[in-house]
């Protein structure tokens, strides 16, 4: 089924394989975003607007998405720019070691052979990716936070 002409059959092999991969790379870096999120979140909580917006009767989900929430989300969008490379870095280990036929193999190879310019156009795509990321990050953080917006 490998060497198949693309189509219906080789795409829902396709889709019936995929999970496990996209599972592996998806959760590779939740961890320290939720992590990151959760030490900003404690860190405003116990400041003195949300103590004083709690003390006038915000319910609490209101309080928690309107002021805290809004200030402790800017570190974790700023390191969403670095999602993208480290999607494709993690899914080269993960194909790598389910023996999955993808860019890894070539990039793998490639370094064997002292093949530099296709290690280098691999690496270089990925670098590609790491300016498209941190773009993308900054332009969601300008949307985000008006404060941003302002200083440009």
């Amino acid at each position: 089924m490998q060497n198949a002409p693309f189509g219906i059959a080789k795409f829902l092999d396709l889709v019936g394989h995929i999970w496990l991969p996209a599972l592996i790379v998806g959760t590779a870096g939740t961890a320290e975003l939720i992590r990151t999120m959760r030490a900003n979140l404690l860190d405003e909580l116990p400041k003195q607007y949300v103590t004083v917006a709690r003390a006038r009767g915000v319910k609490p989900t209101k309080l928690l998405y309107k002021y805290p929430l809004r200030i402790a989300i800017n570190p974790v969008i700023s390191t969403v720019g670095w999602l993208l490379p480290v999607l494709v870095e993690g899914e080269v280990l993960v194909s790598l070691v389910l023996g999955l036929p993808t860019i890894a193999p070539v990039l793998l190879d490639s370094l064997m052979q002292q093949d530099m310019f296709l290690a280098t156009s691999i690496i270089m795509i990925l670098g590609i990716l790491t300016l498209i990321g941190t773009l993308l990050s900054d332009i969601l953080l300008a949307i985000v936070d008006p404060r941003i917006r302002g200083a440009v």
